[in-house]
């Protein structure tokens, strides 16, 4: 008994470290600090930013540095896509909207990183795959332009592309739009066995303890 309760915090790093694996994470990125231009996103327009996936695992959420005009009232509608051959979205693979009165956009100062969570979607990615964030809302974007949504661009990201679609054509722009995403990694191999193995050593060695003589 004494040996076991020994173990018991062994046990508990083992099962920490299986946790921490779990645990959303930072994965691409882009943004830079500064004044930058944005671009808008209305019902005239659908802003595209593609990215390289560097983690295998679930993405949980993203991030995207939007603000909204005085007047705004439609909601802003991010979905993520897989790309074709050429780098543009294929199929959708999940949808999350926020309310232009979500507190986010209220914040005074740089323009907001509004966060949309994707956890019910559970979109399983594998490193390497490049996928396409799209930013789209039924805002009206017409004089004096204060319905809608602003996207905000500047600097280069390189494991990407960011694009301006209206109608059936995609704009390619020469910079691009901040954003970050999160991803829940899939436990290393070797974590998963020492785990199973610690515990089933513990279990097996409680039981030859216990054993009569």
């Amino acid at each position: 008994m004494c040996v076991l309760a020994r173990a018991i915090p062994l046990v508990g790093w083992l099962l920490f470290a299986g946790i921490v694996q779990a645990a959303p994470i930072i994965d691409q990125q882009l943004t830079p600090t500064g004044n930058f231009p944005a671009f808008a996103v209305a019902n005239d327009r659908t802003q595209i930013q593609t990215f390289t996936v560097g983690i295998t695992g679930a993405i949980t959420a993203i991030e995207v540095q939007v603000s909204r005009e005085p007047l705004t009232v439609e909601n802003l509608v991010l979905s993520l896509w897989s790309t074709d051959s050429a780098g543009l979205p294929q199929a959708r693979l999940a949808t999350e909207s926020v309310a232009p009165t979500d507190p986010a956009f209220t914040s005074t100062g740089p323009r907001p990183l509004i966060h949309l969570d994707l956890t019910a979607g559970a979109v399983e990615v594998t490193a390497g795959e490049l996928l396409a964030i799209e930013l789209n809302s039924n805002a009206a974007n017409n004089p004096p332009f204060n319905e809608r949504y602003l996207w905000e661009i500047g600097g280069q990201y390189d494991r990407g592309t960011a694009y301006t679609q209206i109608g059936s054509f995609f704009f390619r722009q020469n910079e691009d739009f901040h954003f970050r995403t999160f991803v829940t990694s899939v436990p290393e191999p070797g974590t998963l066995v020492l785990l199973s193995t610690g515990l089933g050593g513990l279990l097996a060695y409680g039981w030859r303890r216990r054993r009569p003589v």
